[in-house]
């Protein structure tokens, strides 16, 4: 049984294209296995310097990932004194204003 000319050329650039994935194969393997590590090593960490929001790249090696430490309580804290200062000043402005308008 002989071979036809389509897959006389077919067969040769098959096997090649699986040679290249091959040989492409282990490096990015390796890549995605140290960035899994990396993130398993992120979320292991705390915030125990106790930032409200922090910003840094950890990596090992040539493999860097973005974290944002963030707290929370802290930034819950934060909005509810921003609550309170505007609670604050809006009956300091509307006690203010009916003072003015009564004289």
């Amino acid at each position: 049984m002989g071979f036809s000319i389509e897959s006389i050329v077919a067969i040769p650039c098959c096997l090649t294209i699986l040679a290249q994935t091959a040989g492409i194969a282990l490096p990015l393997g390796t890549g995605v296995k140290r960035t899994a590590e990396i993130n398993v090593f992120v979320s292991s960490l705390e915030n125990s310097q106790g930032y409200t929001c922090r910003y840094e790249e950890i990596g090992r090696g040539e493999c860097r990932i973005p974290v944002v430490y963030t707290c929370p309580q802290k930034m819950i804290e934060s909005l509810s004194l921003a609550r309170d200062f505007i609670a604050i000043i809006r009956t300091y402005t509307s006690a203010g204003s009916n003072g003015d308008s009564s004289q």
